[in-house]
C-alpha cells in the first residue's frame, strides 16, 4: 500500500465518520424538526417518564388501543396515560421501570393491549421503539438474554440494535431528507402540546363508525402468545406486585361484527390464557370477558373515536371506581 492511497483511505474515513457524526447529532437531539408526527406522542411518553415529579394515582398502560382508548381526565385528576402506539409488554416493564425511578408508585395500573398483538416482535419494536431511542442498551441486552431472538438471529439483532444506538445514516437518511422538504416542527410541536393537554391520551382512527371486522384477529384460527411476550408479561404483573401496584387488565372493545367472526377456538384460547394469570397472580384484577361494541364506538379497525372512549372510560370508572380512591 502506498503513501498517497493510504492518505486516501484516511481521508474517505475522515469523511465517513464526519456524516455519521451530523446525523448522529440531528438524529438525536432534532428529532421534532426530522421525525413523522408520530415522533412527538412517543417524544412527549418518554419525556413524561423520565423527567416529571408529578404524582399519579392512576396510569394507564398499553400500546395503541390503550392509548385512545383511555381517557385519562375521566377517571380522575391525578390518572395518566403512558401507553405508547406498538408496545408490547417487553417496553412496558422498561419504561415502568423509568417510570419509578422519577415518580412515586401509583395506587393503580391499568394495562390493556391489541388482542392479536401478543405473537409477535412486529415492526413496530425496531421501526418505532429502537428507531426513536425508547430503550437503553443495558435494557436491549436484557431482552436479547431473556429470550427475545433465537440463537441464529442474535448476531444480526444486535447489530441492528447498534445501527439504531449509533445512529447509522442508512436508517436516518430517509427522515432527514425528508424533513428537509417539510416542515415538521410545527406538525410536532402541536401534536406534543396536545398530549401534554390530553395526559398522554391520543386518537387514532376517528371515523364516526367502523364496520367490518378485524380480520388481525378473525383472520386466526388460534390465539399464541410469544414466549418472551410471555415472559415480560408476568414480568410486568411481578413488577407491579412488588411495587404495591394495584393491577387491572382489561380488554379493549371490538366490534359485533369481529367478536361474531372469530374463531370459537381463538376466543376460548385467548380467555384461557388470561384466566390462566388470574389464577397464577390472585392479587391482580383481569377481565376475562370481551367487551364487544357497536360499531359507533370504533374510529378505524381497532381504535376507539371520541365517542367509544368516552363511554369506555366512563364503565372503566364505574366499574372500577373503589381502585381510584
Amino acid at each position: 500500500m502506498n503513501k498517497q492511497f493510504f492518505k486516501f483511505i484516511m481521508k474517505l474515513i475522515l469523511l465517513i465518520g464526519l456524516i455519521w457524526g451530523i446525523f448522529a447529532i440531528i438524529a438525536r437531539n432534532f428529532g421534532m424538526y426530522i421525525y413523522d408526527e408520530e415522533y412527538a406522542s412517543y417524544k412527549q411518553t418518554l419525556d413524561y417518564i423520565n423527567q416529571s415529579n408529578e404524582t399519579n394515582r392512576v396510569l394507564i398502560f398499553g400500546d395503541s388501543v390503550a392509548k385512545a382508548g383511555i381517557i385519562p381526565q375521566l377517571i380522575s385528576e391525578d390518572t395518566y396515560n403512558i401507553s405508547m402506539a406498538g408496545a408490547t409488554t417487553i417496553e412496558q416493564y422498561y419504561m415502568l421501570q423509568d417510570y419509578l425511578e422519577h415518580h412515586e408508585a401509583p395506587k393503580t395500573l391499568i394495562m390493556m393491549y391489541f388482542i392479536g398483538a401478543h405473537d409477535s416482535i412486529d415492526d413496530f419494536f425496531w421501526n418505532r421503539t429502537l428507531y426513536f431511542n425508547c430503550l437503553t442498551t443495558k435494557q436491549f441486552q436484557e431482552i436479547v438474554e431473556n429470550g427475545a431472538f433465537s440463537e441464529e438471529e442474535k448476531a444480526e439483532s444486535v447489530a441492528k440494535f447498534l445501527q439504531y444506538k449509533w445512529c447509522a445514516p442508512n436508517k436516518y437518511y430517509a427522515a432527514i431528507k425528508n424533513a428537509m422538504f417539510e416542515n415538521r416542527y410545527e406538525i410536532n410541536q402541536k401534536e406534543y402540546e396536545t398530549a401534554v393537554a390530553n395526559k398522554g391520551q391520543h386518537y387514532f382512527g376517528t371515523e364516526v363508525a367502523f364496520e367490518p371486522n378485524n380480520v388481525t384477529i378473525t383472520g386466526k384460527k388460534h390465539f399464541q402468545v410469544l414466549d418472551i411476550i410471555d415472559t415480560y408479561m408476568h414480568k410486568c404483573i411481578e413488577q407491579c406486585e412488588e411495587n404495591g401496584i394495584q393491577l387491572i387488565i382489561e380488554q379493549h372493545p371490538i366490534n359485533e361484527s369481529t367478536y361474531a367472526n372469530m374463531s370459537q377456538e381463538y376466543k376460548q384460547e385467548y380467555m384461557d390464557y388470561m384466566r390462566s394469570l388470574q389464577e397464577k397472580y390472585p392479587n391482580i384484577l383481569v377481565n376475562t370477558e370481551y367487551n364487544v361494541c357497536t360499531s359507533d364506538w370504533l374510529g378505524d379497525f381497532s381504535h376507539l373515536n371520541e365517542k367509544g372512549a368516552t363511554e369506555f372510560t366512563e364503565s372503566l370508572k364505574e366499574k372500577y371506581e373503589r381502585y381510584w380512591k
